[in-house]
């Protein structure tokens, strides 16, 4: 007990060091100051990368296209060879003897898909015959690689040819629409050198067949060649990726209420962020912002399609979409400044918002994915399952002589 009374007695006696004076003390707490946006590396956007363009161009004549079609020479797929290796028309008959003349002309081909798209035969009705079909002559990469099932229709008042050409020591399949007026659609162009490649060998090919021998005895007719100074581009696709993960309604937030961005977030329907940018030659400063009084496409279906012209003059609309990894695609009609200086705005944006938008959730999920995949203690290797291998079968006939 004695213990006890002395050890609380010692306990109270105070014997802090007189030289320490406790009104010097700092009672002053140390503010955590958050890292500023611009200490932060942001990482850089990618370059970008234009994939296609859709081109149109034209001949300096019309063209016959049932008798052109039927003369286009086709050479077989497997031979390293450049031309012709498939060709597409859609016919609209009203006569039973014009459907029995295609299915004469298409036995002397060894592949033919003749694809009934309508067919009508009934002599007491209205319309007492008629038949709409599409016939594809030879064999394409795309009839080889795909395994798409479901047959699509086809465009009226042209025909369709797909050209082989060699570039880069490399063969290459190209589409062209070839239209009754003399016009031409060719997408998937990537530059100038293509175009005039697949220009050359089309006006060769169809050259050799407008322009027979007696129509060129006459010096009025003008041998077939395209107009090298009338050429638009009317459709562009690109894309690049800003470098990280994106927190998608974030973004969507400030691109339609900061920046009153015209957009469509809806992951039930598509994955990404739906924007139109809207490109103004008035402004220095382009915002992207849809302007005053702009008429959409869509809206002038029963109006005056001359006040589309009037009001909206100088505005270029381009769509852009946003996927959760970062990924951007830039569609639209434009050119290529135009492509440039949309892809520069959206680099700024990306830079701003990095902060805000960047979703740290899926890259931590991804980094630590990457690291269990790894062969370790305890940690099973991930392996990739194999793909259902699917076939094709392609069946053609060969007439022997």
């Amino acid at each position: 007990m004695d213990d006890l009374i002395s050890a609380w007695e010692n306990f109270n006696i105070d014997d802090i060091d007189n030289e320490c004076d406790v009104d010097t003390i700092s009672r002053d707490i140390p503010t955590i100051h958050p890292v500023s946006p611009s200490t932060t590396l942001v990482p850089a956007c990618t370059a970008l990368y234009i994939s296609t363009k859709t081109k149109i161009c034209y001949l300096n004549k019309p063209i016959d296209l049932k008798n052109v079609f039927w003369k286009i020479p086709i050479i077989p797929y497997q031979l390293p060879q450049i031309g012709v290796v498939k060709k597409q028309m859609k016919f609209n008959s009203t006569l039973p003897e014009e459907v029995a003349d295609i299915l004469d002309k298409i036995t002397t081909y060894d592949y033919v898909d003749n694809y009934i798209i309508s067919q009508i035969i009934n002599p007491d009705g209205r319309i007492k015959y008629k038949d709409i079909r599409k016939i594809s002559i030879g064999l394409s990469k795309k009839d080889i690689t795909s395994y798409r099932c479901k047959k699509k229709s086809a465009f009226y008042n042209c025909f369709v040819v797909i050209l082989r050409i060699l570039q880069n020591d490399k063969f290459k399949e190209i589409n062209v629409k070839v239209f009754n007026t003399g016009q031409l659609e060719i997408p998937g162009i990537q530059d100038a050198e293509t175009l005039e490649t697949v220009l050359k060998l089309l006006t060769s090919l169809l050259g050799s067949i407008v322009d027979t021998a007696d129509t060129l005895k006459d010096t009025s007719i003008v041998p077939l060649k395209y107009l090298t100074d009338n050429s638009k581009t009317v459709l562009i696709n690109s894309n690049f990726n800003c470098g990280y993960y994106i927190n998608r309604d974030n973004l969507y937030n400030l691109l339609k209420y900061k920046y009153k961005i015209s957009s469509n977030y809806d992951p039930c329907s598509y994955p990404g962020i739906q924007c139109s940018f809207y490109y103004d030659v008035k402004l220095e400063k382009q915002t992207g912002m849809m302007p005053v009084g702009f008429i959409c496409n869509k809206k002038l279906q029963n109006k005056d399609k001359n006040k589309d012209i009037i009001v909206n003059a100088g505005i270029t609309s381009v769509s852009f979409m946003i996927f959760r990894t970062g990924s951007m695609l830039i569609v639209g009609k434009c050119t290529e400044p135009i492509l440039y200086e949309i892809y520069d705005f959206l680099c700024k944006l990306f830079e701003t918002e990095y902060p805000t938008i960047c979703d740290k959730t899926t890259e931590s999920l991804k980094s630590q994915s990457k690291k269990n995949s790894k062969v370790g203690d305890g940690v099973a290797e991930i392996r990739k399952v194999p793909r259902k291998i699917r076939k094709k079968t392609i069946y053609t006939q060969h007439q022997q002589n």
